[in-house]
């Protein structure tokens, strides 16, 4: 079985945990066939030769995925369907590049090499968790790879599972949170953020995990065998303008653990969280009332969220008329009642990004449309499977 990680980045450099992981996979007895990652801007000539040490490397330049079109030309796939697949859709000169193009990209790299295994991890995650002792709290390590595949090895095709480290709501405790929520229709989280008076909005690695089934996915922490992709679509967020900003959607994994519902891909919760640094505090509370970066790292989770939903609901088949008069109002009130709350006026500007996201659907569907057309293609031609 052969096993490869992947990353997503803007630019590869030493502020990155993913020697670790390779470290952790070696540490353990696990034989990764290959590191591939997907970059935009720079990749550290330093930290290159780091990984080709340890491992075979497969960098991705996504501007110009030379061996993905080389391939695509030699197996006779189309044009068009490699533009739909290989072709950035945004000027990448910010090194802001859409989830989903993103990790698509790492995806066909991987089939494309033969790899039978596919791990996605996060730039912000760590091969290690966070556990309550008698001393207090601190970071364990463990056998990362050895967790997944596990599950994999049993029938599993994808396994996954939750971090530990701080939630991406921070803790919080303002009047107009239930509007918020609403609007960003994230109204499932309210109780627990109700409540982060409480446990701070800190994840703990339970002692003993809860092993189940599941649908929803970690982009960030998934295992996912690549012969899934013969049912499963690949991977798609899209991005959206506002006052002259782009601004990358959220939920790539989301739309995917759609289609999983639907596919009966089996897809199991390991129940071993990796430590997510969120808002790159750790081990400190993140600080939202006061802390100008933790109110910027939310910000933009808040225009990612409302660039998510537009599409999310219409694979839901919901009246997206009424979810969008419902949310925007439920919106305005709690991001006034937010910007309050933070004296941080910049949250009202959220609307505005709801509206152009709300605005840009028909285009989402389209580029979404588009991508299926261009996997169908492959599946039909079983050039890379």
């Amino acid at each position: 079985m052969r096993i490869a990680l992947g990353m997503i980045v803007r630019s590869l450099d030493s502020d990155t945990e993913l020697l670790r992981f390779i470290d952790n996979a070696q540490k353990h007895g696990h034989k990764l066939d290959c590191v591939i990652v997907a970059y935009a801007l720079r990749l550290d000539p330093r930290v290159e030769q780091s990984i080709n040490e340890r491992v075979p490397f497969f960098p991705i330049n996504i501007n110009d995925p030379g061996y993905a079109r080389e391939e695509f030309r030699r197996r006779g796939i189309s044009t068009k369907a490699a533009m739909a697949l290989l072709q950035c859709p945004v000027d990448t000169s910010r090194g802001i590049v859409p989830y989903g193009f993103n990790r698509t990209a790492v995806v066909i790299e991987a089939i494309l090499r033969e790899i039978d295994v596919l791990f996605f991890v996060d730039s912000d995650i760590a091969p290690t968790v966070l556990v309550q002792t008698e001393v207090g709290l601190k970071t364990e390590d463990v056998d990362f790879f050895g967790a997944h595949l596990k599950y994999i090895s049993t029938g599993a095709q994808i396994t996954t599972s939750e971090y530990s480290g701080y939630n991406i709501l921070p803790p919080a405790v303002f009047d107009g949170m239930e509007d918020l929520l609403e609007g960003l229709q994230k109204a499932d989280m309210l109780e627990y953020w109700k409540s982060s008076d409480i446990h701070k909005c800190l994840a703990i690695q339970p002692p003993e995990p809860e092993i189940k089934p599941c649908t929803k996915i970690l982009g960030g922490n998934i295992a996912i065998k690549t012969g899934a992709f013969k049912v499963l679509p690949p991977f798609f967020s899209s991005y959206y303008m506002s006052s002259g900003e782009m601004f990358l959607c959220r939920g790539e994994d989301t739309v995917l653990g759609l289609e999983i519902r639907k596919s009966g891909i089996v897809c199991t919760d390991i129940g071993l969280n990796p430590l997510h640094d969120t808002y790159y505090t750790h081990p400190h509370e993140p600080d939202l009332q006061k802390d100008p970066e933790v109110q910027r790292r939310f910000y933009y989770a808040c225009t990612g969220w409302v660039g998510r939903n537009p599409f999310l609901n219409y694979l839901h088949d919901a009246d997206t008329d009424q979810v969008r008069e419902y949310q925007r109002e439920r919106l305005v009130s709690g991001l006034g009642a937010l910007s309050d709350y933070t004296s941080n006026p910049k949250f009202h500007s959220v609307i505005t990004n709801f509206d152009e996201s709300w605005g840009s659907l028909g285009r989402y569907i389209n580029e979404y449309e588009q991508v299926l057309e261009a996997w169908q293609e492959i599946r039909k031609k079983a050039l890379v499977f």
